[in-house]
């Protein structure tokens, strides 16, 4: 009955998303816009308001720099409002018949600053592909940072890990004051930097980053540009905290310099309170238009069996002891240069403990098994890029010098029938060089791109007693195990690309080359002994080289955007296996065309839909034909062939983004159908342990995706409001015990929420979560509902004091298990006494000290069920100073 709720729910979203699109009755109104000196005025807003409802908008446009508009709406009504807004020109409404018409006006001047207070009327103005939204109007008592401000901004995300998406799509750049310090860093920024500090954030729409490409390739990335205040040089956030149980320490450090030569941002931060710091050290990586995640540059080839993180704030789980230190110089150069430095050390103890029951399904049988595990994980690294850029309008050029140092280490104690230790040494080093320069040829462009990057990782995994005795000790017992992994690999991406621009065509023509050595060497020792059977260690190694020729035309003319991509790839891997027999030589042509296609209706609309072919090769590292142990219940070993994956992705989108009037929505549909030559196979013994083999089979996946987003900022109550539904599918084969079968995921979530802040004295949020996940497969059915109800309320008795409360309630049902609840209370009293700079805040974190919190997550083979231990109830004292 929920599965249905939520599949109405969102159909009927669609539906009316969709369905306000038509309505009768065609009117266009054009003109001029003009000062009172004959000046032609570019950027003033041009609303069509209907008569009954002015707070409604029927359209809206912005003067382009002939100061021409162009009004086109759909409206039964006998007569609209056109309004002209403009914060430097008095704002003019003028009524008129509904018919198409000329209407050209004369606007006088009407300049007014925005001051330290709240900005009735518009929080959100427009002019051309900037979006405006003023902090003020979106702050709340409680908030620090400009990442909380954001937050709550209609239109925008901001996850956990510090990512910001707009209008479900993530940004590309995060600007201050037009300048890029941080780069993928910029979570420490958004982390740190004072609300009170910024005047306003800029959304820039099609934002092209490179200059010397402006008004010639459009871009369809987001970019957003933090306004200071006209009187911020030197801001940044200071305080230091203590308190109790155990011994609790926060301490903040982090001062910003902006001015028009040079920006700097350093921090040192040190805290064991759950503060996640590793988002302000590991940089994002922003390519293709998506966001791939942390550019973590170690790989994960070992490490210990964790325990899966449990589905709540971080925060309240997260027992760290976590420092950061971090350096960011920006420095402006003459011929437009500039000079970067980008240096971060962080290092964290993290400790984890809970009690872990899994459970296989199996044909006619099902194990399971009940362990507690106590994890310590030790982070250390470091990251330094130095970086030169020129971005002119006659040329683009930028050099990254990168280095990172990983002294990473991990320990855990299980606890069964016996106990056992295991441990993790995951060392890595990687030195890369990034170069790109882009130069004019009369109207067309070319440009040089080349990259070389350099890694390695040598890990070791270990077993105290030792495990899988039937292979490694003919069934003995035995002291300890070893598993050794050790990874190297250089590589180099070097293309030469040319632009032909023919407007309205572009042809951008891009032969290129990737070339790549890898050795990869694996070995198990048992009480000090390697053992020497070929079945149990690789020794493997390759080349790698690819030519390509990719081909893309664009077509850009008025509201449409279309691009067709062309490439043509040539790979060919020359192996080496000196113990196992493999391929020498693997070579194939690829093809992997895609089409994209974009359609703006008018102001409000955008219509998006895409195709791509998807043919790629595996990586060779799957050819290990010696087993490898990824954990002490696990064996695997790969196949001397490799994988080759086909596939078709479609997707289809429609946004409605109305910034005046504070409204924002998009619809999106991504379907995946993809065809591998490979299966797993799987198999679990009576003792519960896995071993996995690659054999070859067709194996085919499809994964289905709807999801559906709105957000309202309501003026007069200066709240907003969120929603959000997903669905997905993901259906799969599987071999488990030789028990070939189809695997089906389902997943409905729905999310809705509210801000509030109307009153003087009073800030009110609710949210609420539900997820339904249901799981087929031929051995089991398994059903998961999980809510989370969360909230806030602050109170503001007068300008010193604040109070604060806030809760969150979890519940989780589980088919064949008994339900779990957890509630979670905080309270802060915040103190700002007159005529000090100082401010002290109380917290009490967890009021009713709850211990466990009970999450299941399910795999294609099994349930398990999670009792994660979390952080006690917690005092905390912090003194801030303002800068």
């Amino acid at each position: 009955m929920k599965t249905n709720i939520i599949t109405y729910c969102i159909l009927i979203g669609i539906f009316v998303l969709m369905s306000s699109m038509f309505v009768v009755g065609q009117t266009v109104i054009t003109g001029e816009v003009i000062s009172v000196q004959h000046e032609k005025l570019s950027g003033i807003s041009v609303l069509a308001l209907p008569t009954r409802n002015a707070s409604g908008i029927l359209t809206y446009a912005i003067t382009n720099d002939a100061g021409i508009y162009q009004l086109s709406f759909k409206s039964s009504a006998d007569s609209v409002f056109v309004a002209f807004k403009s914060l430097n020109f008095k704002d003019t409404t003028i009524a008129l018949l509904n018919r198409s018409q000329k209407l050209d006006i004369i606007l006088p001047p009407d300049v007014f600053e925005i001051k330290e207070v709240s900005v009735k009327g518009y929080p959100i103005s427009v002019r051309g592909d900037t979006i405006n939204y003023v902090v003020n109007s979106f702050a709340r008592a409680n908030d620090r940072s400009i990442a909380d401000v954001i937050s709550r901004m209609p239109g925008f995300e901001v996850t956990e890990l510090g990512q910001i998406y707009y209008q479900g799509k993530p940004i590309q750049k995060y600007y201050i004051e037009g300048m890029d310090l941080l780069e993928g860093r910029y979570a420490l920024a958004n982390n740190n930097l004072p609300h009170k500090s910024v005047g306003s954030v800029e959304v820039l729409q099609n934002h092209q980053p490179i200059k010397m490409l402006e008004d010639k390739i459009a871009s369809d990335g987001t970019s957003i540009n933090i306004k200071l205040k006209n009187d911020v040089a030197i801001t940044g956030t200071l305080y230091a905290g203590a308190g109790f149980s155990p011994f609790l320490h926060d301490v903040n450090l982090t001062p910003m310099l902006f001015n028009k030569k040079q920006q700097i941002i350093t921090t040192w931060q040190s805290n064991n309170i759950g503060n996640d710091l590793n988002t302000q050290h590991q940089p994002l990586v922003f390519s293709n238009g998506e966001l791939q995640g942390y550019k973590n540059r170690k790989p994960e080839l070992l490490g210990i069996l964790q325990i899966s993180n449990p589905q709540i704030e971080k925060q309240r789980y997260l027992d760290n002891n976590a420092n950061l230190v971090s350096y960011n110089h920006l420095l402006k150069i003459k011929n437009g240069r500039e000079l970067k430095i980008n240096s971060s050390f962080y290092s964290d103890k993290i400790k984890e403990n809970g009690q872990v029951a899994t459970s296989y399904f199996l044909n006619n049988d099902t194990v399971a098994f009940t362990e507690t595990t106590q994890n310590k994980y030790y982070n250390k690294s470091l990251s330094t890029d130095l970086i030169v850029t020129q971005n002119e309008k006659s040329r683009y050029l930028t050099n990254k010098f990168s280095i990172n140092k990983f002294w990473d280490s991990e320990e855990g104690l299980v606890r069964n029938e016996d106990k056992l230790v295991q441990k993790a040494e995951t060392p890595h080093f990687s030195l890369a060089n990034d170069f790109d320069i882009l130069l004019p040829v009369k109207r067309n462009f070319i440009r040089v791109y080349s990259f070389v990057d350099y890694n390695n990782s040598p890990e070791l995994l270990s077993f105290s007693p030792g495990v899988f005795e039937d292979i490694l000790n003919n069934g003995q017992p035995y002291g300890k195990t070893i598993q050794n992994i050790t990874e190297k690999n250089l590589l180099t991406h070097n293309f030469l690309q040319y632009t032909l621009t023919r407007k309205p065509w572009i042809f951008e023509s891009e032969p290129g080359i990737r070339l790549k050595y890898q050795d990869l060497q694996t070995s198990i020792v048992k009480d000090l002994e390697t053992i020497r059977e070929d079945s149990l260690r690789n020794n493997l190694s390759w080349n790698f080289s690819e030519l390509y020729f990719s081909e893309t035309i664009k077509y850009e003319k008025d509201r449409i955007r279309l691009s067709l991509d062309l490439p043509l790839n040539f790979q060919h891997y020359g192996i080496s296996d000196k113990i196992h027999t493999t391929p020498d030589e693997i070579q194939k042509w690829l093809f992997t065309p895609s089409v994209s296609f974009k359609y703006e209706f008018n102001g409000f609309w955008i219509w998006r839909m895409g195709a791509k072919y998807n043919q790629k090769l595996g990586d060779v590292s799957s050819l290990e034909q010696g087993y490898v142990l990824s954990s002490y219940r696990q064996f695997k070993k790969g196949i001397n062939q490799l994988s080759e994956k086909k596939g078709w992705r479609y997707n289809l989108g429609l946004e409605y983004k109305n910034p005046i009037s504070g409204f924002f929505s998009t619809v999106s549909w991504i379907s995946n159908y993809s065809a591998n030559n490979l299966l797993l196979k799987q198999k679990v013994n009576s003792d519960g342990l896995l071993f996995y083999e690659v054999f070859e089979k067709e194996n085919r996946a499809i994964f289905d995706n709807l999801s559906l987003t709105a957000n309202q900022y309501l003026v007069n109550l200066q709240a907003t409001i969120d929603f959000k539904a997903y669905y997905n599918r993901n259906k799969k084969k599987y071999l488990l015990n030789d028990h070939l079968g189809w695997l089906t995921n389902k997943a409905y979530i729905l999310h809705p929420g509210i801000s509030i802040n109307r009153w003087r004295k009073v800030d009110i949020a609710y949210s609420y979560r539900l997820q339904l996940m249901r799981q087929k497969s031929e051995q089991a059915e398994i059903s998961v509902i999980d809510q989370k109800h969360e909230g806030s309320l602050f109170y503001t008795p007068e300008k010193r004091h604040l109070l604060g409360f806030s809760f969150e309630y979890y519940e989780t049902r589980q088919s064949g298990q008994k339900h779990s609840t957890t509630f979670f209370a905080n309270f802060l009293y915040h103190l700002k006494p007159s005529k000090s700079k100082l401010k002290y805040k109380f917290e009490v974190r967890n009021i009713f000290n709850q211990s466990e919190i009970i999450s299941y997550f399910n795999s294609d083979i099994s349930l398990t069920r999670s009792g994660y231990s979390i952080r006690p109830r917690q005092f905390l004292v912090t003194v801030s100073l303002g800068l």
